[in-house]
């Protein structure tokens, strides 16, 4: 049996993430464990630092969690670390 079918890890649909409060939501639902806590802390961490008329480090928050979102999504990406993981992957 694949890794992707023995841990669920086949193509999701998915989500358009358009505004902050859509990635709040693919966080919770696609995301890896912890990812929606964490993005929380990591963005008010960046805006309460951030110049206020520059937010571009929690843009930067917001881009790398957009970013896991498609990588859990991604049944190639998801084998691969599984293998990494159980040590396929090592030489």
């Amino acid at each position: 049996m694949s890794a992707q079918r023995e841990h669920g890890w086949g193509a999701m649909p998915l989500p358009e993430i358009r505004t902050v409060d859509d990635l709040r939501s693919a966080l919770s639902r696609y995301g890896f464990p912890g990812d929606r806590e964490r993005f929380e802390e990591e963005l008010a961490a960046a805006i309460g630092a951030s110049p206020t008329d520059d937010f571009e480090r929690a843009a930067a928050v917001v881009r790398a969690y957009r970013h896991r979102v498609q990588i859990r999504n991604s049944p190639e990406i998801m084998a691969a670390l599984e293998e990494a993981h159980t040590g396929g992957g090592s030489a």
